[in-house]
């Protein structure tokens, strides 16, 4: 060997030894870093993601730095797609990058490097077939590291019992259009150690933060209010609909503050406090829900069926008591309703029976025809005529019910009807029943001809009539009112017909239930007016049928009520001469 090739020789023994000096120092460095920036993101407590974010920043800036590339980048697992995403922040690559690099789980070398838990280098990204697969030169990648992120779970000994790869840790472009080396890749696995732990950290806390803001979320969106109140005696937790059925003011945060303070309910309180005085109940003991009743601002009354249950923490140690609100405002109100039908409809079937039993009774007794003239046995004769008609149609009216609620429909024989000579025989039948009250009929034109069923649009006047008359007890004007609709664009000509009285009106409250079944207005004495609380369902229901609808109109209590009912002036399309309409919603 001549001396030229020894010093030559000795000359690239040093620049070895000055390199791998240089990669021990950036070695040493770069876990210094990386331990610097896990310390930074285990403090106390979980940090907040924007200091999170700023951990990891650093960390995949240091990162690039020290393995020298123009790129570097944090690539994990979609939870719910199984993709492999690249995932803020990263170095070198900008959002709108970062928001499609999106890897197919086992495709591409990332897939490859996830699944298999091995290194990769990238020579060159456009022959390389897996980086032509992963389109790595869309985003103007020339060359690149890829190793796995793993956390390694040790036992007491210090030995390692698992490792779980949570993703991809890969840096691009090696700076000054050079190569990675094997120096490189190696680097690049001692820094994704560390790293490792700072990305778990973080996915967790973002995990978390996300099942929060989901349950958040939920309960949010419950239709039942729920009420959490710590050991405390606090609000835990409150969701918009407690809120609302508490009155909590919107910007107001409950969250903290007493109970009682909250709530302003002396009943509700009341049963909190037992609630929480009582130890949690025996396994399988029933607890019967309590039941309370909430004014909101309208000064209308709500019932609220609450469920109670003790909270306890995994070492049984009370958190607290849930409790869960449920409006059953419309299920009390049906019970009522239907308790009081049954009273209603047994006095109604009861009084057309009563004078047509007293009548027979007395014709039958007289058994020779000497006690009553010709005149007055044909007045009993009138009477017991009318109160069996009366009675048929409550019968028809029950019936009608039935049918509409199991969707069967109402049976309508359509034909061409006089409207104004169907409103004049009910007007007249209407007038034999009071003499308190002057009924007119008031058409424009005279004469309204419409394709309806006789029968059904008489027994809408009939019902509508008769509420006007027990709902003016003090007498007054009341008037049927018929007038034509021209078509438009959105519907066909219409028939409009009224009944206008000079009764006690109807509440705000009272014309938004108009039409609900049982339903009958708290103005006045109701046993002293009577009536089921079907009629105007039915009327609802025959409107439907005919493709109608039916409103009411009222100034307010002491100013009358006007009922309008519309429907077209022709049968609707499809309709035959004998039809049943579903009216059933």
């Amino acid at each position: 060997m001549t001396p030229d090739e020894i010093e030559r020789l000795q000359q690239q023994n040093s620049e070895q030894k000055r390199r791998i000096a240089e990669l021990e120092g950036r070695v040493i460095e770069a876990e210094r870093n990386a331990k610097s920036a896990t310390s930074d993101a285990a403090t106390d407590g979980p940090a907040v993601i924007s200091e999170s974010e700023e951990t990891l920043k650093r960390l995949v800036q240091r990162t690039a730095m020290i393995v020298q590339a123009e790129k570097c980048v944090i690539i994990v697992r979609d939870r719910e797609s199984m993709e492999l995403y690249a995932r803020t922040p990263a170095y070198g690559l900008t959002d709108m990058e970062l928001a499609r690099y999106r890897v197919p789980s086992g495709e591409g070398i990332c897939g490859q490097v996830y699944e298999e838990a091995t290194t990769y280098t990238l020579r060159d990204a456009s022959t390389d077939a897996l980086a032509i697969e992963e389109r790595l030169t869309s985003f103007n990648i020339n060359n690149g590291i890829f190793v796995p992120l793993t956390i390694e779970k040790r036992d007491d000994e210090n030995r390692i019992v698992e490792r779980l790869h949570i993703g991809v840790l890969a840096c691009f472009n090696k700076r000054y259009k050079g190569d990675f080396i094997e120096e490189d890749l190696r680097l690049l696995e001692r820094l994704s150690r560390n790293a490792a732990a700072v990305i778990a950290n973080d996915q967790m806390f973002r995990e978390v933060i996300e099942e929060k803001q989901k349950l958040v979320h939920t309960l949010e969106s419950l239709t039942a209010g729920l009420l959490l109140i710590n050991q405390f005696d606090r609000i835990g937790q409150m969701n918009a609909q407690a809120r609302a059925i508490f009155g909590v003011e919107p910007g107001q945060n409950p969250i903290g503050k007493p109970y009682a303070e909250v709530l302003k309910n002396e009943d509700c309180i009341e049963i909190v406090k037992k609630r929480i005085e009582n130890a949690a109940p025996v396994e399988g003991e029933e607890v019967k829900p309590d039941e309370i009743t909430v004014t909101d601002a309208d000064n209308t009354d709500y019932v609220y069926q609450m469920h109670t249950a003790h909270v306890s923490g995994d070492d049984n140690k009370n958190l607290g008591i849930v409790i869960i609100f449920n409006d059953i405002t419309e299920i009390r109100a049906v019970e009522k309703m239907k308790t009081e039908f049954v009273s209603i409809v047994s006095h109604e079937l009861r009084t057309p029976l009563t004078p047509m039993k007293g009548f027979i009774s007395n014709l039958i007794q007289d058994e020779n025809e000497e006690w009553f003239d010709k005149t007055l046995r044909r007045e009993f004769y009138q009477i017991i005529d009318q109160n069996v008609d009366r009675l048929g149609r409550l019968i028809d009216d029950l019936l009608n019910v039935s049918r509409i609620e199991k969707g069967a429909g109402l049976e309508m024989r359509w034909e061409q009807v006089d409207l104004r000579d169907a409103a004049e025989q009910v007007a007249s039948m209407q007038r034999g029943r009071t003499d308190k009250h002057t009924i007119s009929v008031d058409f424009n034109p005279d004469q309204i001809m419409a394709e309806t069923d006789r029968d059904k649009i008489q027994n809408v006047l009939h019902n509508i009539l008769s509420n006007a008359i027990k709902y003016s007890p003090d007498g007054g004007d009341i008037t049927i009112i018929g007038r034509i609709e021209p078509a438009t664009s959105e519907k066909p000509e219409s028939v409009l017909v009224g009944v206008r009285d000079q009764g006690m009106g109807l509440t705000s409250n009272d014309l938004k239930k108009v039409g609900e079944k049982f339903f009958r207005t708290e103005t006045g004495n109701k046993a002293r007016v009577g009536g089921t609380g079907i009629g105007l369902f039915l009327v609802k229901g025959i409107m439907a049928a005919h493709n109608g609808r039916i409103w009411p109109e009222s100034e307010g209590l002491g100013k009358g009520t006007t009922f309008w009912c519309e429907f077209p002036k022709n049968r609707p399309e499809g309709g035959a001469d004998t039809t049943t309409i579903n009216t059933d919603g």
